[in-house]
């Protein structure tokens, strides 16, 4: 259709983002049957065509809304003719040819996306598919969720029972045992030159303990329990040698 007094389309051509699809084609003219090489612009559900390109203002505009595009059969030129054509026997039909397969294919494919029914219904069918993606993300997050909590709870649970305080052994019944450790009272030492002064007091029994000793790994208990048994070794030693009997 030829643009009268259409100003609104005449800017509406010329200013905007970047078009859909443009470039050249040959469009048969409505009283001249010859072809006739235009520029094409899609814009929306409204295709421009110019008499050359760079033109300010289009010659016609062609509203998409409700056509049908296919397949043209034309003579007088190549193979790659396509016609947009719209309901009703007094509509004009519009036969338009492109350059190559190619160009064919993506000229019907941009024409048929641009009415305003089918981005309606594409729309629409974006809008149910992100429902669904949005359902779908939900209950997953919630499994994701819940699965999280339940790892987190057990780690919980093992880590504090780990760090729980082990339950001191149940003593014995007899009472006829003791650890050789814990008395000395079966040497005949002198308080003043003992080498545990200060842990054995001549006023009572003191028995030392690890924590008083400053030892907590087990490398260092068994040092020192070598170090006293070195130590009563050499008491023995002395007070032995003295009586004339040495002990090795």
């Amino acid at each position: 259709m030829k643009i009268v007094n259409a100003k609104g389309l005449v800017r509406f051509a010329s200013s905007g983002g970047p078009p859909e699809k443009e470039g050249f084609l040959l469009k048969r003219g409505d009283l001249n049957k010859g072809f006739q090489r235009r520029w094409f612009v899609l814009k929306g559900n409204m295709l421009f065509y110019y008499e050359k390109r760079g033109d300010r203002e289009p010659a016609g505009v062609v509203i998409l809304e409700g056509c049908t595009i296919e397949l043209a059969e034309c003579e007088d030129v190549d193979n790659y003719a396509f016609q947009i054509s719209f309901p009703g026997s007094s509509s004009r039909t519009y036969i338009l040819s492109a350059d190559s397969q190619e160009e064919l294919e993506n000229w019907m494919k941009a024409l048929s996306c641009a009415p305003y029914d089918y981005v309606k219904l594409i729309v629409a069918e974006l809008q149910n598919q992100l429902e669904e993606v949005s359902t779908v993300g939900n209950a997953r997050i919630v499994q994701a969720a819940e699965r999280e909590s339940r790892i987190l709870g057990r780690a919980y649970s093992e880590e504090i029972k780990g760090n729980r305080p082990k339950r001191p052994p149940t003593p014995r019944a007899r009472s006829d045992r003791v650890n050789p450790f814990d008395s000395f009272s079966d040497l005949n030492v002198d308080d003043s030159n003992d080498a545990f002064r200060g842990r054995m007091p001549s006023s009572g029994l003191c028995v030392p303990t690890w924590q008083s000793l400053g030892l907590s790994a087990f490398q260092d208990m068994h040092n020192e329990v070598r170090r006293q048994i070195q130590e009563l070794s050499t008491l023995f030693n002395t007070q032995r040698n003295s009586e004339g009997t040495p002990v090795s």
